[in-house]
């Protein structure tokens, strides 16, 4: 019999462990999982943690803008500033004619 067959027969049987009617766990299921429900949880808690930690470190690396702290800004004289006040604005106005 193929591979295939096995895991689609027994994909459809139904499992002792669920009730074929409502597919809830059984009595029986619920006392099978029951050790092992504070491990998950702390296995759980574990992860998550971890994950949360990763991101947070991740994204309080990413987010300094100490890049060009230390790179001097030279200063602009005044008549600088106007021409390019000026250049922005026409630039400013061409844009909005075109839409």
């Amino acid at each position: 019999m193929l591979p295939n067959r096995v895991l689609l027969r027994s994909a459809l049987e139904p499992s002792r462990y669920q009730d074929q009617r409502t597919w809830k766990m059984t009595p029986a299921m619920i006392r099978a999982r029951k050790p092992f429900f504070v491990r998950n949880m702390i296995g759980l808690t574990f992860f998550v943690g971890l994950t949360t930690g990763i991101y947070y470190y991740t994204y309080s690396f990413l987010h300094k803008d100490n890049d060009f702290a230390d790179v001097p800004i030279p200063p602009i004289d005044e008549e600088d500033l106007k021409q390019l006040q000026k250049e922005y604005e026409l630039r400013k106005k061409q844009y909005d004619e075109k839409q």
